[in-house]
């Protein structure tokens, strides 16, 4: 979803005449390659406060650029200009646009307003959103905080984006949303619109795509329906990949975290999916140190990681977010045992995948 916010800030640009710096990735932040920029936008994440501190880090370090460009723009984006309890305008007075997520049209207006523009055609990446936001409220996470509640586009909306897409030669296209599993139109019957979009006879034995693969990120285990899974299944143009976190393997956990599911039912819809699709790609993520987990807890998450053997798994150690339920939690663990917990999941997790 951040990548695909930032395609969505660098398209306003482009199609206004800038060109973005060739080359230039999250680990190459070199001041000097900025100072001939007119822009730099800042695409934050809060999800853990690592990722917090190095934007504020990073922000911090542009006021030199300022100072000798003082028409430098410097806008900062994303989640944590949502985030109550900052105030960014006092923090960074060097910053001039602060961009809230989903945001592109007021970049558009800052831009139309502000600059001197030049119009041209804009371009279109890979990525689909057909929803916004999160209704779930899991305890440690501080999305729903930072991008809203719930809300769905509609399907026409949607399959009108993808068409263009696969007009363009598009052929590998996912479709994102912080839980797609409760889109609200269906994400099953949306999967099955997207044969409309393909020219030829549908009952034609031989795709006229045949490379067309539709993926989608990411689900909530709570709204995996078999409707979907057999969804999945039977459309040949949607990828046969589920990526579906745990987050935890222990039952007292989950129901701390509010995950609204037990092992057992995280187990069944694995199951499921295995059943008819054995070869299937099975991601998922895990947090550990959660406030108040203990050994015995840590060690059904790993039992768990050794019997689902997932593909990949994507791990972190709990971060405290001071706008969710988990933070007011007891049984915070310090950062030696998180880090510790962290390292034996990498272990175990390398068993299983070279297995």
């Amino acid at each position: 979803m951040n990548v695909h916010d930032s395609d969505k800030l660098s398209e306003v640009l482009e199609s206004h005449g800038y060109q973005g710096i060739p080359d230039l990735g999250p680990d190459d932040l070199d001041l000097k390659r900025l100072g001939s920029c007119d822009i730099v936008l800042i695409n934050t994440c809060c999800v853990r406060e690592a990722a917090e501190n190095r934007a504020f880090g990073f922000i911090t370090s542009l006021k030199n650029l300022k100072k000798k460009n003082p028409h430098l723009k410097i806008g900062i984006c994303g989640c944590i200009v949502n985030e109550d309890h900052i105030d960014l305008k006092k923090m960074f007075p060097h910053a001039d646009w602060f961009i809230p997520p989903n945001s592109p049209k007021r970049l558009e207006g800052l831009v139309n307003r502000e600059l001197k523009v030049d119009n041209r055609k804009s371009r279109i990446g890979n990525y689909v959103v057909i929803m916004h936001g999160c209704d779930n409220y899991c305890s440690y996470c501080v999305v729903p905080y930072v991008r809203g509640r719930e809300t769905s586009r509609s399907i026409e909306e949607v399959l009108e984006e993808i068409r263009v897409l696969i007009d363009q030669g598009v052929r590998k296209i996912t479709l994102l949303g912080q839980n797609v599993n409760s889109y609200k139109y269906g994400l099953a019957n949306l999967l099955r619109e997207i044969k409309s979009l393909i020219p030829g006879s549908p009952n034609s034995l031989v795709p006229r795509y045949p490379d067309l693969r539709i993926s989608f990120l990411t689900s909530h285990p709570k709204d995996l329906s078999d409707e979907l899974i057999n969804t999945v299944y039977e459309l040949t143009y949607v990828a046969k990949e589920f990526h579906l976190p745990l987050q935890a393997g222990d039952d007292e956990i989950l129901e701390k975290m509010n995950r609204q599911y037990t092992l057992a039912y995280f187990k069944d819809r694995v199951k499921k999916i295995r059943e008819l699709m054995p070869k299937a790609g099975i991601t998922t993520d895990i947090i550990v140190g959660f406030p108040g987990e203990s050994e015995e807890q840590f060690q059904n998450t790993l039992n768990a990681v050794r019997e689902i053997r997932f593909n990949a798994v994507n791990m972190a150690a709990y971060s405290l977010r001071p706008q969710t339920a988990a933070a007011r939690l007891p049984g915070h663990l310090t950062s030696e045992i998180k880090e510790a917990h962290l390292q034996r999941l990498i272990e175990t997790v390398r068993e299983v995948v070279r297995a």
